[in-house]
């Protein structure tokens, strides 16, 4: 007996083995999706006077995996766009880094501190493409619906005013909130929903920058005393039948955008006569008449001046009309 009592005392646990009762998904990044069941069992084995025993399992201690609410929003590069355009956009992702499906919800503001306010601002969810077509990405109107480790590309899309000038910016911000709402208290038997968000509010946002890049035209206009009837060209004086000179000079001194369609007009100031044919642009001669150069006038008697000066380059691109009155 006391050798059988000795090998009952010999008795050694081998092996403690935990093997799961179940099969699921693979966990993702977002971690193993809410609800799963996780399950698991304690296996002795032992052996008493070297004799192997029956194993001995455990109960089976199961819980259900929590929801944790988890998102993000990034913002793409910004937009340079121009006054007036519409329909410009401006790039977000917002990612569902939580472990169960969800549905956000997407605002979109004009932020304070910055040059000038969008209007008519929409949000679109990207059709896949990456880029922004009207025509074929979807206006949202409601929450939208996202699988675990769900990206969805979205565009912001407003108008630009025409008043902002060159270099001169809007900030937009994009907000995606969760549709979940967060369990109060200690962990229960059933599935809680955590926030794991940056301010634990189920709210994330990023913000995107519309930069104007466009001409910044300067105008300036000056007049010459060209000659008068009794001194001729040597120190003539304004006096009545003396010919003036306006010279117009547009520069644009942006350095990224030149200005297109740049037209010169002017009226005939009171008691001056324009002097026929005397308009030039950039020191070129042109003609009175509508015709194939750039001058044209208004009126008979004339009664304003119009040139077409066409493309002013940027970074100090000039262009310079002139034309003559002569003084009533």
């Amino acid at each position: 007996m006391n050798s059988f009592a000795n090998s009952l005392r010999r008795v050694a646990l081998l092996a403690v083995a935990f093997a799961p009762l179940f099969a699921f998904q693979n966990a993702q990044a977002a971690g193993t999706v809410a609800n799963t069941t996780i399950s698991n069992t304690a296996t002795v084995n032992y052996t008493v006077g070297g004799v192997a025993q029956t194993a001995i399992n455990s109960n089976t201690s199961t819980f259900l995996v929590d929801r944790k609410v988890n998102l993000n929003v990034t913002a793409g590069t910004g937009t340079t766009t121009t006054p007036g355009v519409t329909n410009q956009p401006l790039v977000y992702t917002v990612t569902n880094t939580g472990n169960d499906t969800d549905n956000f919800t997407l605002t979109a503001a004009n932020l304070a501190g910055d040059n000038f306010d969008t209007t008519n601002v929409r949000i679109y969810r990207d059709n896949g493409d990456g880029v922004f077509n009207i025509a074929s990405d979807t206006l949202v109107s409601a929450a939208v619906a996202f699988t675990p480790d769900q990206a969805i590309k979205f565009f912001i899309v407003s108008d630009i005013p025409v008043t902002p000038t060159n270099g001169q910016t809007a900030q937009l911000s994009l907000t995606a909130t969760t549709s979940r709402t967060a369990s109060a208290g200690a962990d229960t038997a059933g599935v809680d929903t955590v926030f794991a968000d940056t301010g634990r509010n189920g709210t994330e946002t990023a913000n995107n920058t519309y930069t104007i890049a466009t001409a910044a035209l300067a105008v300036v206009k000056s007049s010459t005393i060209v000659s008068d009837p009794l001194n001729g060209t040597t120190n003539p004086h304004a006096i009545p039948g003396a010919i003036i000179q306006y010279t117009i000079t547009v520069t644009n001194s942006s350095t990224t955008s030149a200005a297109s369609a740049v037209v010169l007009t002017d009226s005939i100031p009171a008691n001056t006569t324009y002097v026929a044919n005397s308009m030039t642009l950039n020191a070129a001669a042109l003609t009175d008449a509508s015709d194939a150069d750039a001058g044209t006038t208004t009126g008979a008697p004339v009664t304003a001046i119009t040139v077409n000066a066409g493309t002013v380059a940027a970074s100090g691109g000039t262009a310079t009309a002139t034309f003559r009155v002569t003084i009533n």
